[in-house]
């Protein structure tokens, strides 16, 4: 068994611990993801967000993006005997040919590239290859589904969806081959994605609006639009976007969104986005990556065959960064 997980918040607490002056290391620390937690998971490919926080970025996201990588950066060196970045397909071959972990560097929060072309290609140089539109702010490229105090949380948005900025960065993003992420985006922002972008694109950390109500999951037909697309969505581990109302979420909770994906849009449509180190993962019973083989067999025991686990697990968002990437 192996996954790729297409979200996690790791770095960011990494950061927020160096700010702090505490010891901070992605091999041995007390967040959700640490180097023998994946090892001991079946980690694949770990996709690390640079979560660009715009109300402690102090106006200057651009700045806070490069802060980001700058731990991001060191981490990799640090640890290189066990995990290595990733900046094309083939790179997931031969880290997985040397006994190595794979990296993969996203973007969360895309006023990281202030809407300027050029500041995006300075992050992809550094390694960036997926970038989603917005977090819970509304910025210049889009507009997202919780809008905080600008806003009513409980109310999908589908009206305001890409900035005319918007659509040229995600028409640069397609020309540089980075995978375009609407996770936490608008209704509107995703059906203007879709219209703009003609391949895959994906919700890196989404689940099914069907099973939990809250507007940062898919209604059916995105999700028939996304695999429409030859896109994945990855399943959120997060309580609150996994089942409304209950106290503990547990594997099969979260197997019961592999399943309506499934139903809706096909085998080929859904992943895994834990969002581990931006949840909390108290009320969880997949805590962190070493509990990853509890829902594997959860989606065994619900029917799935091995292949269509690996589909899930793995195979899907595999898929989707050999032709993007």
């Amino acid at each position: 068994m192996k996954y790729i997980d297409t979200h996690c918040d790791t770095i960011a607490e990494l950061y927020y611990k160096k700010l702090k002056g505490e010891p901070y290391s992605l091999y041995d620390n007390d967040c959700h993801i640490d180097i023998p937690k994946l090892i001991r998971g079946g980690s694949y490919v770990q996709c690390f967000a640079m979560f660009t926080h715009l109300p402690r970025c102090g106006g200057k996201p651009y700045e806070y993006v490069n802060a980001l990588i700058d731990v991001y950066d060191e981490e990799m060196k640090k640890n290189a005997a066990y995990i290595a970045p990733v900046l094309e397909y083939g790179d997931i071959e031969k880290n997985e040919a040397a006994g190595k972990l794979s990296a993969l560097l996203t973007l969360e929060e895309g006023e990281c590239c202030e809407g300027s072309k050029e500041k995006l290609k300075a992050l992809y140089d550094r390694g960036a290859r997926l970038m989603n539109i917005t977090w819970n702010y509304k910025n210049s490229l889009g507009h997202p589904n919780i809008s905080g105090a600008n806003g009513d949380p409980s109310i999908p948005d589908t009206v305001n969806g890409l900035t005319e900025t918007g659509r040229e960065i995600v028409e640069y993003m397609k020309e540089l081959h980075m995978v375009v992420d609407v996770s936490h985006a608008s209704d509107k922002t995703f059906y203007d994605v879709a219209d703009t972008v003609k391949g895959p694109f994906v919700a890196s950390h989404s689940n099914c609006r069907e099973i939990c109500g809250h507007p940062r999951n898919l209604t059916d037909d995105m999700i028939r639009t996304l695999a429409g697309h030859g896109g994945v969505s990855g399943i959120n581990f997060c309580r609150s976007f996994v089942k409304t109302g209950k106290e503990f979420v547990t594997a099969d909770d979260m197997a019961d969104h592999v399943l309506h994906f499934i139903k809706v849009g096909g085998e080929d449509c859904v992943g895994i986005g834990t969002d581990f180190d931006g949840i909390s993962n108290r009320a969880i019973e997949v805590k962190d990556p070493s509990y990853m083989p509890l829902f594997y067999d959860a989606l065994l025991k619900r029917g799935l065959s091995e292949d269509q686990a690996d589909k899930v697990f793995y195979k899907n968002m595999l898929r989707v960064l050999r032709e993007i990437i």
